[in-house]
């Protein structure tokens, strides 16, 4: 967390056999209450920093859109788009 209602993050995505691709927020992601009571939403912006495999040389962004519920269950969706160069 780096504020009250903000986050960075990093990581890695497999995608199986495939490979996979390393990322890194661009600016800051944000959580905060939804208007459910247990719920909070957030959103994020990845920017994708290395790929593996099928995905050497990719480069791109992914965002993900999610809720966290009061016991901690995540329900997550990103979109991706990502270009891979010859």
């Amino acid at each position: 967390m780096t504020g009250a209602a903000t986050f960075t993050e990093s990581g890695r995505i497999s995608y199986g056999k495939a490979g996979g691709v390393t990322f890194k927020t661009a600016g800051h992601g944000v959580l905060g209450a939804s208007g459910v009571d247990g719920l909070q939403w957030g959103a994020v912006i990845w920017e994708v920093t290395e790929g593996r495999g099928q995905f050497a040389r990719a480069t791109g962004l992914i965002t993900s859109n999610f809720t966290v519920g009061s016991k901690g269950e995540v329900v997550d969706n990103h979109y991706v788009r990502l270009f891979v160069r010859a």
